[in-house]
């Protein structure tokens, strides 16, 4: 009798797990960020671009300060916004409410990553790397890259692979330099 009672009472935990555990939604599913907290892009009406090399344009809207400007070896941190010329935010370090400088690594500034989730690889390009080279602290640029100096060389499985056809709008401002 205790051995069938035993049973019954197992059979009913096993069957009660089961179906508490049948949840419909992804547990590894990472919601989409929030971009309602993402500044206006920066207004570069009235002032002139400078080439930084073909295919990447810059806006210097304030500049910097500081003893060193952003070499190839330094690690920034940078409070950015990366848009489409169509207007969709691809990577902004103001998704979520969020509101400090996130670190970039300028060597590795210039591949295209793919990545899973948000971050801030996804704003990766090979322009991004051309248009922070000689910033300085507290400088805010807008650069504008064609699609071959953004997404354009992605490949079909990277998640920005849909913007390869797009001109990439980013706009920066940096927060410090941490020289290598």
């Amino acid at each position: 009798m205790l051995n069938s009672s035993f049973r019954a009472v197992l059979a009913l935990a096993a069957f009660s797990i089961i179906l508490f555990s049948c949840d419909t939604s992804d547990p590894f599913r990472i919601p989409p960020p929030d971009f309602s907290t993402v500044p206006e892009a920066y207004n570069i009406d009235n002032v002139s671009p400078v080439t930084i090399e073909e295919g990447v344009e810059a806006y210097i809207l304030e500049e910097g300060t500081g003893p060193f400007f952003v070499t190839v070896r330094d690690e920034v941190a940078v409070f950015m916004t990366l848009r489409t010329d169509e207007g969709d935010i691809v990577f902004s370090t103001f998704a979520n409410g969020i509101d400090f400088a996130l670190p970039l690594s300028v060597r590795s500034a210039g591949t295209i990553q793919n990545v899973f989730q948000y971050s801030i690889l996804l704003a990766y390009t090979p322009g991004l790397k051309a248009g922070i080279l000689g910033m300085q602290q507290g400088e805010k640029r807008t650069l504008v890259l064609s699609p071959e100096k953004g997404y354009g060389t992605a490949s079909s499985t990277n998640n920005n692979a849909k913007y390869r056809e797009n001109t990439l709008i980013y706009d920066i401002r940096v927060s410090s330099i941490n020289p290598g």
